[in-house]
């Protein structure tokens, strides 16, 4: 694994450097960049991979004979929602004419481990290469958003919403993303962590400036080194446990080669997880279920009614009204996915038990 110091205004020389380190078959070949493009964020918030990271690898991915596709499926719905989030996010431009919608084509895969198919872009199935670009950032749910996160773009149409509501809870949402994740390894990874997000990601405003790309050939092994740069233990990480037992890679930091600083960042705020995280999810989620379960609190200067957090929310919990979202928490599923993907960032989580529980262990 590699990391480099790097700034967006002179971002070609590290990718240059990856490209040497990881050499890939290029010439005359496909090569599809994944971003991570949640939504309709600005460069500004850094949520999205930063598009001036997308324009130097197209440019150099080109210089070395490859043809290039730029695509995400962004867990937004609506007509012409992936174009939108494309533009407004500067991805779109940032591709130098590479960016197009991957959900046009799809095929229905299997998930044996989740016993389901889910529909996945054929341009990920298809492409002679495959590179995943994530975003440093945290997620209150699976405690981090990394190569293994990144992949779950790869469906398209409501197959994300579906296995949410399926396959609830922390350890079995875990599960499934291991599937998706194995459907289509990447080639390799880059990981945005110029700008990255801490605290309750991975939206929110909390910025942290690292400095750095992250690169492997191996998306669980970087994702195991990312989280210990976090602060958090690679096992505490169900996603990564369940993708290391499976044999997708090594979460062991002290056997995983690495280059460059990769040390723990100073200040940097975990997420403040629910006790189901902690424990497990099982025991917590059945006897316990007010304790396991988040609050939300709205920002009603920032919220414009737009009701994304009603068209996310896969257990239908949440209606819109006059004064903003209402939710019914007996239907949550904790998943965290209104907050996601609510453009305005307009939704945080409510201090509740289990956070002041991790602020005295921590966690600021």
């Amino acid at each position: 694994m590699l990391s480099l110091q790097a700034g967006y205004d002179d971002i070609r020389r590290p990718l240059e450097r990856i490209l040497e380190e990881f050499p890939l078959d290029l010439e005359g070949r496909s090569v599809l960049l994944k971003p991570n493009m949640v939504g309709q964020y600005g460069p500004e918030t850094h949520v999205n991979t930063h598009p001036g990271v997308i324009r130097a690898l197209v440019e150099l991915l080109r210089e070395r004979g490859a043809s290039v596709t730029v695509g995400d499926n962004p867990g937004t719905t609506g007509y012409g929602m992936v174009e939108k989030c494309g533009r407004v996010s500067g991805i779109a431009e940032g591709s130098l004419g590479a960016f197009e919608s991957i959900a046009t084509e799809v095929e229905r895969v299997p998930l044996p481990g989740a016993g389901t198919r889910v529909s996945v872009s054929r341009k990920v199935l298809d492409s002679d290469v495959f590179i995943s670009l994530p975003k440093f950032k945290t997620h209150t749910f699976t405690r981090i958003t990394g190569a293994v996160k990144n992949s779950f773009g790869i469906m398209v149409g409501g197959d994300k919403a579906r296995l949410h509501l399926e396959h609830p809870g922390y350890r079995a949402f875990s599960e499934v993303l291991v599937d998706v994740y194995a459907v289509r390894i990447p080639d390799l990874v880059i990981v945005d962590a110029v700008v990255g997000l801490q605290g309750n990601g991975p939206t929110n405003k909390s910025l942290y400036h690292a400095g750095r790309l992250l690169a492997s050939d191996n998306g669980v092994s970087l994702d195991a080194v990312m989280s210990q740069m976090m602060g958090i233990k690679p096992r505490s990480v169900k996603m990564l446990e369940v993708a290391a037992g499976r044999g997708l890679g090594e979460i062991d930091t002290s056997r995983i080669e690495t280059t460059g600083d990769v040390g723990r960042l100073k200040g940097f705020r975990r997420p403040v997880p629910g006790l189901p995280q902690l424990f497990g999810g099982t025991w917590i989620n059945t006897f316990f279920p007010d304790i396991g379960r988040p609050r939300f609190e709205v920002d009603e200067a920032e919220c414009s009614l737009c009701g994304s957090c009603a068209e996310a929310c896969p257990g239908d919990a949440i209606e819109v009204g006059r004064a903003g979202p209402v939710y019914d928490y007996s239907r949550c599923i904790a998943c965290y996915c209104c907050m996601e993907l609510c453009p305005r960032q307009a939704i945080e989580l409510h201090e509740t038990f289990s956070t002041r529980l991790y602020r005295l262990l921590g966690y600021r």
